[in-house]
């Protein structure tokens, strides 16, 4: 009942959290972790057959798999800025501390 009430509040748990509950209902680290891997697989199921009210989601916080931008990606995306700046008059020079 202790980790059905906690899973209610809580579908996902940080290392201390589950150390905590461990520690709180007499079980081990991995007794924990593993129900509640058990516990989110059968809450998502039944959430995908349209028997619960919430949706099935990630833990807040986690990048998404491709959500970190590669080097290249951040090389391109400077280029793009830099082709959308208006272009200077040669000689002329700008005071870029000011921009913003």
């Amino acid at each position: 009942m202790g980790l059905e009430k906690r899973f209610e509040k809580q579908k996902y748990l940080s290392t201390p959290d589950r150390i905590d509950l461990a520690e709180s209902l007499g079980l081990s680290q991995l007794q924990v972790k593993t129900w509640y891997q058990n516990r989110r697989m059968k809450w998502k199921k039944i959430v995908l057959q349209g028997g619960g009210l919430e949706s099935p989601t990630k833990p807040k916080g986690r990048p998404k798999k491709n959500s970190i931008p590669t080097s290249e990606q951040l090389t391109e995306q400077e280029r793009a800025k830099e082709a959308e700046r208006p272009a200077e008059a040669p000689g002329e020079i700008i005071d870029r501390s000011r921009e913003d």
